[in-house]
Order: structure tokens, then sequence, then C-alpha cells
């Protein structure tokens, strides 16, 4: 967890159809941004995909002593070759901003799904000061959550609207908007701050 409320983590999947095979996921989560129970992976990639330009998922073998070594040495030098870097770039909503606007890792890391990655985007805005562009970002989300008709979608489209009204009534609501996500995310996800 960085001073700034960003848990950046590392995700070790093994495979579920057998092989003895593992992954490799290279994440951070605001906690400014709301979390249910669960952790998503995004914004980040896999480590293979991260390595590759996104162009490629990556499992490595851990079905010997002798490959699962091989496979271990692989994943520590591609994690310090692509995920510290990712992880050290990431720990401020303002260093956010500036690897996203500035594409610092090209296809290397994925910024979010439809709709959730202008949410996301918007709440890293939001926490950073950049009101307008937390606006902009809202609304985009709005906008794809609004055309889906399940009920999950016209929530989400909801609060979005919601959280474009928080804006308007300054600093000190949103503030304690994002003091009291931080503290619920913390909670959803039983994170502390060690």
């Amino acid at each position: 967890m960085t001073d700034d409320g960003i848990f950046q983590f590392l995700n070790f999947e093994t495979s579920a159809h057998g092989g003895e095979q593992l992954t490799v996921d290279v994440a951070i989560r605001p906690m400014y941004c709301p979390h249910e129970s669960h952790l998503t992976l995004l914004p980040g990639n896999r480590l293979g995909a991260m390595a590759s330009d996104g162009k490629h998922d990556r499992w490595w073998s851990y079905a010997t002593e002798e490959k699962a070594l091989a496979s271990l040495t692989e994943i520590a030098g591609l994690l310090h070759e692509y995920a510290l870097p990712f992880f050290n770039a990431t720990t401020t909503s303002d260093a956010i901003i500036d690897a996203y606007e500035n594409n610092t890792f090209g296809d290397q890391v994925r910024w979010g799904s439809t709709g959730w990655g202008n949410n996301d985007l918007a709440h890293i805005y939001l926490r950073a000061g950049e009101l307008e562009t937390a606006r902009v970002q809202f609304d985009a989300a709005c906008a794809k959550f609004s055309i889906d008709d399940r009920e999950w979608a016209q929530a989400a489209a909801r609060e979005c609207r919601n959280m474009t009204a928080l804006i308007g009534t300054g600093t000190a609501a949103i503030e304690q908007y994002i003091e009291r996500t931080i503290k619920q995310s913390k909670h959803n996800l039983k994170l502390s701050d060690r």
C-alpha cells in the first residue's frame, strides 16, 4: 500500500486446467476507487503480456523442481524489468495520471474495461484534484453503462451521475467522499496499511 492509498500487488495464479503451470498478474488498485469484496486486476496486466507489449499471455511450468527453478528465475527477472517500473511509476494519483496520459507503458498495461476503466480514471483524477477531467471520465463511464439494459449497468450509470453531481458540491464534500471510500475499500478487501 503506497502512502497515497494505492494497493500494488502480484497475483500468482495456478492453472485451473492442471498441467502444473502458473502465471503472474501485476496490478494496482487505488483504494479511493470503490471496491466490493474482490480485487480486479486493472490497471495492470499479466506479466507475460507486459513483457510482450500486450501481445502474448504466458504460463510457466512448475511440474518438476528443475522446471520450477527455471520458471521462477525467469519470473524474477521479468518482475524486475516490468513490474517494478510499473509499481514505481504508479505510487500516487498524479503519477498514475502521468503514466496514463503519457502512455508510459504502451500496450504493456491495460487501464480498464469498458466503462469501468473510465470510472477508475475518474476517481484517480478526482483524488488528484483535476475535477473537470474527472467529470469528463464520469460522463464517459455513464454513457457506456447507460446503453446496457442490465440492472448492474444502470446502477453504475446512476452512480456516475451522482459522482458528477458531487463534483459540483465543492472540495470538502469530495475529500469526505474520498476518505470514506478509502476506508470502505480497505474494509471490503480486508486490507490494512501494512
